[in-house]
């Protein structure tokens, strides 16, 4: 291909089957399975031999720059060559917020090279390589040693509270160290990265990503409760994506409670469920039905489970209408509850009268396991004393 392209197109080839999709809550071992692990070289390497390159993951580093095509494209930038650079999906949104003031400062990117966009003048805006990234490392952490900027000391739920507020800003914030969300403080799928981890104050909590928990003369796993417990001092830049705080750490040390009684709660119970009174949601034969057979069997199945006991004189089988000659009281029908399936059946005891019509009552009295009393079927206009009724026509 000839000539240069539009950073426009490049999206058309980051989308094929090469392009590793971002799964929020995954780690990024996932991209370690797919494409190997990452090797460390220059941004000119890869831009002068794309094709040795190609599809293997990378870890590389150049001055950021923002694309003038593109608002969700960057330029990564060395003094010999160009690449244009594409969040993986789902990550976008939070690279966009972290570097918003990196412009013109050195970050590390680690992807896959999956385009070649065509040979040009690589001292322009122009680029002739892409890459997809899903890990990044900002200015300042790409120097340690440098001084975090001055950060406003918040308390957790100053920033959890107020979402968004402080985003991009500098803060300082204290939480007791809660391993990678080992007691489920946060969402499982909020997690970015495999070496995120959490920190809390009473029932706030935030990711910390950027930095692993140790610093001189200590180290904790974040995956072992008993390294749990211990409170950091973080400094760093928020970011709030769908509610949930993630804070990109620039230092981090060990430190005290911010108060002599502080904890970090538990999660607070989920709310009690609004309970809801039990109602017939099908039988069979099905109501209504106008050809059912001399030695059927009627059984009723519930919304909930039911408390057997409560059937037991509250469950009665007639012939509807005016005693005729011949009919007999259902003296001898007997009652059969399944739990399991939380289904009643009634046997008659005895063989229905052709023609006739069976009336199967529910009468008030009966309650699930919970001690709700059955409910009408919505639209079912029942007599008095009678909260469920169903009716058969038996067959001649």
């Amino acid at each position: 291909m000839a000539g240069r392209l539009p950073i426009a197109l490049v999206f058309a080839a980051l989308s094929g089957p090469a392009w590793a999709q971002w799964d929020e809550g995954q780690a990024v071992d996932r991209y370690d399975a797919q494409y190997g692990k990452p090797i460390d070289v220059s941004l000119s390497d890869i831009v002068m031999n794309p094709e040795q390159y190609e599809s293997r993951a990378v870890r590389t580093h150049g001055r950021f720059e923002r694309s003038f095509d593109r608002r969700d494209a960057y330029i990564l930038r060395d003094l010999n060559a160009a690449a244009v650079i594409v969040p993986a999906q789902g990550l976008g949104v939070h690279f966009d917020n972290d570097s918003r003031s990196w412009l013109g400062q050195e970050i590390e990117i680690t992807g896959v090279v999956t385009s070649r966009l065509g040979s040009g003048n690589l001292a322009s805006d122009r680029a002739t390589v892409g890459i997809t990234f899903w890990k990044y490392v900002g200015p300042e952490e790409r120097n340690p040693k440098a001084k975090a900027p001055p950060a406003a000391e918040i308390t957790l739920e100053s920033l959890v509270g107020q979402p968004g507020k402080r985003d991009g800003q500098v803060v300082r914030v204290t939480g007791q160290f809660r391993g990678r969300n080992l007691y489920g403080d946060l969402p499982t799928r909020s997690e970015r990265d495999s070496d995120d981890w959490v920190i809390k104050d009473d029932l706030y909590a935030i990711w910390v990503s950027g930095k692993k928990p140790k610093g001189s003369g200590w180290s904790l796993d974040a995956g072992l409760k008993r390294d749990t417990g211990k409170w950091i001092e973080v400094v760093g830049r928020p970011t709030t994506v769908g509610g949930v705080t993630y804070l990109r750490a620039l230092e981090i040390k060990l430190t005290g409670p911010p108060s002599a009684t502080a904890q970090a709660a538990p999660p607070p119970p989920p709310p009690e469920r609004p309970k809801v009174a039990p109602v017939v949601v099908f039988a069979l034969p099905l109501d209504g039905d106008s050809e059912v057979a001399r030695d059927s069997r009627f059984v009723v199945q519930f919304s909930k489970d039911m408390d057997e006991a409560t059937f037991a004189g509250h469950v009665l089988l007639r012939y509807a209408g005016p005693v005729l000659p011949g009919d007999r009281a259902f003296d001898g029908a007997k009652l059969t509850y399944d739990q399991g399936r939380r289904a009643l059946t009634v046997d008659p005891g005895d063989v229905l009268r052709p023609g006739r019509q069976i009336e199967l009552i529910l009468m008030p009295g009966i309650a699930d396991i919970e001690g709700l009393p059955l409910t009408a079927r919505k639209g079912l206009s029942a007599a008095e004393n009678v909260v469920d009724v169903l009716r058969y026509l038996v067959g001649i």
